[in-house]
């Protein structure tokens, strides 16, 4: 991603938010794919583990609750 520092890690914060988003909530977002969606967010989880553990992610952030 082509951007500065601060504006680059927000960019990613609100991506990482998305995808679990619409992983845990597949009802809500019916025009994005489930598995799409939680292969997105497992590959940012992976390469951004830091940023996703501020924000209060975990990997099982991208399924609904139990």
């Amino acid at each position: 991603m082509r951007a500065r520092p601060e504006i680059s890690e927000r960019l990613l914060c609100a991506k990482l938010r998305y995808w679990a988003r619409v992983g845990s909530n597949p009802q809500i977002y019916a025009k994005s794919s489930v598995s799409n969606a939680r292969r997105n967010y497992a590959k940012l989880y992976a390469r951004h583990s830091d940023l996703a553990q501020r924000l209060k992610l975990s990997v099982a952030s991208a399924y609904p609750p139990i």
